[in-house]
């Protein structure tokens, strides 16, 4: 199963917060640029997922995926925050969460925020109540760039407007990219295995 969004209400939330946001100090990151990568960097095939980190689904599948993707030799995965309306402010919250502790900690600390939001969160709009053990990242830097820093904000709004763009709606949804060819193919909902061994294929396929 999926969940969809409505766009009005998100962006409606968003700018409220990052009005908040602007009386606050900014904290100081590396600003990290392009998507967060898991896996081999210079992979031929990318996955990127679309997910919210309030979705039960994406909660579910989110180390599937992940697993999947270690066990291929020429595949990563990029992240892509697709926070949804009905969510709240919780997925948002979340989602600055993780986007701080990658640039505070790099690429590993970005995915074990992930790991760590969807282990702790209740979903469906409920958060969580914890805090974050992240290595290499003080808990009071990251509590601070979460709230504070609107440059994270604004790139989380802009992967959500850049999601309804390419048609996404829902979360979770892959993107599967040949980077040799440019050409793409995307999957609604939990695409197992098998499903993201056929996109593959298929595009493979019409380079043919």
């Amino acid at each position: 199963m999926i969940r969809s969004m409505g766009v009005v209400g998100f962006l409606g939330l968003f700018l409220v917060t990052v009005g908040y946001a602007v009386l606050k100090s900014e904290v100081q990151t590396r600003q990290h640029s392009g998507p967060w990568t898991f896996g081999q960097v210079d992979a031929r095939w990318t996955v990127t997922e679309f997910a919210d980190l309030e979705c039960p689904y994406c909660k579910a599948y989110t180390p599937a995926l992940k697993a999947w993707v270690q066990k291929q030799k020429n595949v990563n995965l990029h992240w892509h925050h697709l926070p949804l309306d009905f969510h709240g402010s919780a997925a948002i919250h979340e989602a600055r969460i993780v986007e701080c502790a990658g640039e505070l900690g790099g690429v590993s600390a970005f995915w074990q925020a992930v790991d760590q939001v969807f282990e702790q969160t209740l979903s469906n709009g409920l958060g969580f109540n914890g805090q974050l053990d992240i290595r290499d990242v003080n808990r009071q830097a990251l509590m601070d760039c979460a709230v504070n820093n609107k440059q994270i904000s604004l790139r989380i709004s802009r992967q959500a407007e850049e999601a309804i763009k390419f048609g996404v709606t829902a979360t979770p949804t892959v993107l599967i990219k040949d980077n040799k060819t440019g050409r793409s193919l995307k999957l609604e909902g939990a695409a197992d295995d098998v499903m993201l061994l056929s996109a593959i294929d298929l595009l493979i396929q019409k380079n043919n």
